[in-house]
């Protein structure tokens, strides 16, 4: 059997730049699980923050979401450009469609509140979040801080997911298609197979989020307000527990 052969037969027909992008979600996902979970900072660097760094709590979540923002778009950033050699605005990062992207950023700044209100009502998403105890580390730089780390996570994430995989597989799976393969990897990456212990509700909320969010990078041909909504929802849900729960 001639290897080479066979590579070029399994290259006969496919699409480039989705196999590509499917090829770097599989590694970079598989990092991302093993060695940016809280498990991993925990068995790596427990020991050394017992006897050296009384925060360890607070920068076991600051390097979880860097790790994120690191491997999903840094990396990404340069796998886009040496490997895939298309340019980030063909995966999202751009103005695009402005006029209804603000339109649906300013409905979403009404609903995205509302709907991380219920959070609070729930016992495993109160009892999660926010990752850090702001009663603990109530200092403003503390604060901050995380929500800056957490700002840097959205980004990777977006990045990854409305970006890389969106556009990367639209050509080749057709925008539900598209949509379908990205919310589904995502809503996994949302349960406790990835080492996060995610709340059902959180989980469960993923699919749904997975489906609109796809639709609004469709529409707008742009992350931007994607990240918006992800972000807002996000930083509401952490303020509304802490103030309510």
């Amino acid at each position: 059997m001639n290897i080479k052969t066979e590579i070029n037969e399994l290259k006969e027909n496919s699409d480039s730049v989705f196999n590509r992008v499917i090829g770097f979600l599989t590694i970079i996902l598989f990092v991302y699980c093993y060695f940016g979970s809280f498990s991993f900072h925990e068995k790596m660097f427990n020991d050394i923050a017992i006897s050296r760094v009384t925060d360890y709590a607070y920068y076991k979540i600051i390097y979880h979401n860097t790790s994120a923002f690191v491997l999903f778009f840094v990396i990404g950033l340069i796998y886009t450009k040496l490997i895939v050699k298309t340019s980030p605005k063909e995966f999202g990062l751009k103005v695009g469609n402005h006029k209804l992207g603000l339109i649906l950023c300013g409905i979403a700044t009404i609903i995205m509140p509302l709907l991380a209100l219920t959070c609070v009502t729930d016992p495993d998403m109160s009892s999660t979040y926010p990752l850090v105890d702001f009663k603990v580390y109530s200092q403003w730089y503390y604060i901050a801080g995380y929500f800056a780390s957490y700002l840097l996570y959205y980004i990777g994430w977006e990045y990854l997911f409305r970006g890389m995989a969106f556009f990367g597989s639209e050509r080749k799976l057709g925008p539900l298609g598209a949509i379908w393969l990205t919310t589904m990897i995502s809503a996994l990456i949302h349960t406790s197979v990835g080492g996060f212990g995610k709340p059902v509700m959180e989980t469960l909320s993923a699919i749904p989020a997975g489906l609109i969010f796809g639709w609004v990078a469709y529409k707008t041909r742009s992350i931007y307000y994607t990240l918006y909504m992800h972000v807002l929802i996000g930083f509401a849900t952490d303020i509304f527990i802490h103030l309510l729960a």
